[in-house]
């Protein structure tokens, strides 16, 4: 399973997360480099304004799809690929 976290990494080599992370065991990872580190502690503030957008704005009940339609999109999207 892949999963991403987002962390900083000091002039030290010290990796600081950013989030929670608890591995069970030794795990291999790949470490990228982004160029703006300044502006990580932003991306918090603009989760939150994104949270905050969507239950302000939420479909209609009538626009919403059901959980069998869901279920059969995600079916015809993963045979597509045949």
């Amino acid at each position: 399973m892949l999963q991403t976290v987002e962390g900083v990494l000091g002039i030290d080599g010290q990796i600081r997360w950013l989030e929670p992370l608890r591995v069970a065991k030794p795990s291999r990872v790949i470490v990228t480099l982004l160029q703006d580190s300044d502006n990580a502690s932003q991306s918090k503030g603009n989760a939150e304004k994104a949270l905050q957008s969507l239950r302000k704005n939420r479909l209609p009940e009538a626009a919403r799809p059901t959980s069998a339609e869901i279920e059969a999109q995600i079916t015809e999207a993963r045979e597509s690929w045949d």
